[in-house]
């Protein structure tokens, strides 16, 4: 899966069975409570505080799946 569709994945998943899902997808599994903390992060940059931090979905998935 190339970077900007997990970015978008990652944007739009609702639960942490997305998170799941998505993560078996881009070939990492990820346990319940790594997905939750990941939804977490993803949730927290929908923020206007943690966008001009620069916390981004990019940023993460980059931490994350390593691309």
């Amino acid at each position: 899966m190339d970077k900007q569709t997990l970015i978008d994945k990652l944007t739009d998943a609702d639960g942490v069975d997305d998170i799941v899902a998505i993560s078996k997808e881009a070939g990492k599994s990820l346990n319940f409570e790594e997905a939750d903390k990941l939804l977490g992060r993803i949730m927290q940059t929908k923020n206007d505080a943690a966008q001009l931090a620069g916390d981004t979905v990019e940023k993460i998935a980059t931490e994350f799946f390593g691309i």
